[in-house]
């Protein structure tokens, strides 16, 4: 499968994200504790906001369904529940503008979190309250490759999705019934340390004392805008 190997084959969007999290990780806000992991958790949560604008605006630049995706596989410990990216559903179309296949594609090359800082599963929910869902896929690359299914992405690593619809309102994660009933969705952060886990893998453990009040999120609006939760007992 071909990898992404231009570099400049990112371009506006991109860009944007980019811009986005440089300008809001600069003001930093400290959360659950002064300096160390706090200063980070709250790099964290203006990084993931600066994510999630940049996907709904993916959505409405392509008129397309997009998702911000959050690596959740264990096969890449660098990359685990830290890495984050964007990607929308569009055409590969030839040199004669025939499409050629149709499928997820990447919109940026991924962002992690400052290190330590992990997204938390068991403190978020999707938006009828239930868990997050995943999707495989072969991430990044601006070509479909594999990624084919418009539910379950198709081949590749696992990942977490939060999905914008096409006019860049948030959609409902409930692959089944995609619910209109909505509620609000949630991303919890926390702090974590890698340790080795039940195979052959490191786990991130969140249940060590020191992490306990060292978490933070975001609130996803039905409008697509995020509202950040600073206070560690609603998160």
């Amino acid at each position: 499968m071909n990898k992404i190997c231009a570099k400049n084959a990112f371009t506006l969007i991109e860009l944007l994200v980019v811009i986005s999290i440089i300008l809001i990780a600069s003001s930093i806000i400290f959360i659950g504790g002064s300096g160390g992991d706090g200063a980070k958790l709250s790099s964290s949560q203006r990084i993931v906001s600066g994510i999630a604008q940049g996907a709904r605006g993916q959505a409405i630049l392509k008129n397309a369904e997009t998702r911000l995706v959050i690596y959740a596989d264990d096969k890449d410990e660098e990359k685990q529940l830290r890495y984050f990216g964007i990607v929308y559903w569009g055409d590969d179309v030839d040199s004669s503008g025939n499409v050629t296949a149709t499928g997820w594609k990447a919109a940026t090359q991924g962002t992690y979190l400052p290190e330590g800082i992990y997204f938390n599963a068991d403190l978020s929910q999707d938006s009828d309250g239930g868990k997050i869902p995943t999707m495989s896929l072969d991430f990044p690359r601006i070509s479909v490759g594999s990624n084919t299914d418009r539910t379950d992405g198709g081949r590749g690593e696992q990942y977490y999705f939060y999905e914008f619809s096409s006019n860049g309102t948030m959609a409902s994660s409930s692959i089944e019934t995609k619910n209109t009933d909505f509620s609000n969705s949630r991303l919890g952060l926390q702090s974590g340390t890698l340790k080795p886990g039940s195979g052959t893998s490191l786990e991130v453990d969140f249940t060590e004392v020191e992490n306990e009040n060292l978490k933070a999120g975001l609130i996803f609006r039905r409008t697509g805008t995020t509202t950040p939760i600073n206070d560690p007992s609603d998160v």
